[in-house]
């Protein structure tokens, strides 16, 4: 399962040797295992005598002996005694393979952002269920009942008495639902709300959230209490979908704009990385093909997008060349707690220098 957790780990890395990181496309539903296993082995023979046979042969029997080839994809990452992890994925990935100094976390920090824990609260005048779902799975489910209420049909002056009354219980239900909802995420550390539920009832529960839960909500569809943990999966998966994109163009223009301005920004590698080392960075944004080199400092950590005789940060004059800087930058962002968003085919992100990010302050 793909927790935050595994990837603070993986950047947190500080062993001598050198990392392999394998992604394998292990979704059977497209091609055979023998084919997944092929490819992989293909990919770890590309990457020539610098890679340790005792590295391969790991990957190998783990595909062999001890992967249940139930998920889509899969990341590996060994470095000697060191380091060995196993991560299955929720979706695909392309199998590739690399030999570097740290985790190459590129891949897996874009299913991270992309399949990240939300809570689906689905609500009616008489109920709230809530569904965890996180790694593209419903992982925990809850249920809360309210005073059951049905519409009185009759009518007459008595009639509309007890509908007021009915109404005035839904909304007291709809109250408690909202405690409920607040305190289960807070309970969860809970980032993303999506809501569900019947027309006439969403606009009164939105209504009803406090700011601070309001602040949460990504999306809402429809759907009725009865619906089922696969159900409210697969929509609001399909919600998700709709609104990635538009989330991360929107956040783009955000970091551009506010980069213009001199105001909480960065736009570029140099500025970004800069920002990055400074603490300042509270949202990292890669293009998803965007790679470069930079230089390292020795001494204490920091990575430039160019070469100087000495570190703009402590002075030491041990500035080093290293292959990726962007995966330099994505492990410092996960270590220091910012999110990432790997963004796809955007023109402001090309225009910014494929990377950029929004600043703490």
């Amino acid at each position: 399962m793909l927790e935050r957790k595994a990837l603070q780990e993986l950047a947190g890395y500080d062993g001598d040797n050198q990392v392999l990181t394998v992604y394998a496309a292990t979704d059977m539903g497209r091609e055979p295992k023998e084919a997944a296993i092929l490819a992989v082995r293909n990919c770890l023979k590309e990457l020539g005598d610098a890679l340790p046979t005792a590295e391969a042969e790991r990957v190998q029997h783990y595909l062999d002996y001890e992967y249940d080839w139930q998920a889509r994809g899969l990341a590996l990452f060994g470095a000697g005694d060191g380091l060995w992890r196993a991560i299955p994925l929720p979706a695909p990935v392309p199998t590739a393979a690399y030999y570097t100094e740290a985790p190459y976390i590129r891949q897996l920090a874009d299913i991270a952002d992309r399949f990240a824990e939300y809570v689906v609260a689905l609500v009616d005048r008489t109920a709230l269920r809530l569904f965890t779902v996180r790694s593209g799975a419903v992982h925990a489910e809850t249920e809360a009942l309210g005073e059951r209420l049905k519409r009185h049909r009759q009518g007459g002056w008595a009639a509309a008495r007890y509908q007021r009354h009915e109404d005035n219980l839904a909304l007291h239900n709809l109250k408690q639902a909202v405690e409920a909802i607040r305190t289960y995420c807070e309970e969860i550390d809970c980032r993303r709300l999506m809501l569900a539920g019947s027309a006439d009832v969403l606009p009164q529960l939105k209504d009803l959230l406090p700011t601070a839960l309001h602040d949460r909500v990504i999306g809402e569809f429809p759907a009725d209490m009865e619906s089922s943990p696969a159900e409210i999966l697969s929509r609001s998966t399909t919600v998700l979908d709709d609104i990635a994109e538009r989330e991360d163009r929107r956040l783009v223009r955000e970091a551009v704009t506010a980069a213009s301005k001199g105001e909480a920004g960065v736009t570029g590698l140099a500025d970004t990385l800069y920002a990055l080392h400074a603490g300042r960075v509270r949202l990292l944004l890669v293009d998803e093909d965007y790679a470069a080199a930079g230089y390292a400092c020795g001494h204490c950590g920091y990575v430039g997008a160019e070469h100087s005789p000495a570190c703009p940060f402590c002075g030491a004059e041990d500035m080093a060349p290293v292959p990726d800087a962007v995966n330099r930058a994505l492990l410092k962002s996960v270590l220091s707690g910012a999110d990432v968003n790997v963004v796809r085919g955007d023109e402001d992100m090309y225009r910014a220098g494929h990377i950029a990010a929004l600043l703490r302050y």
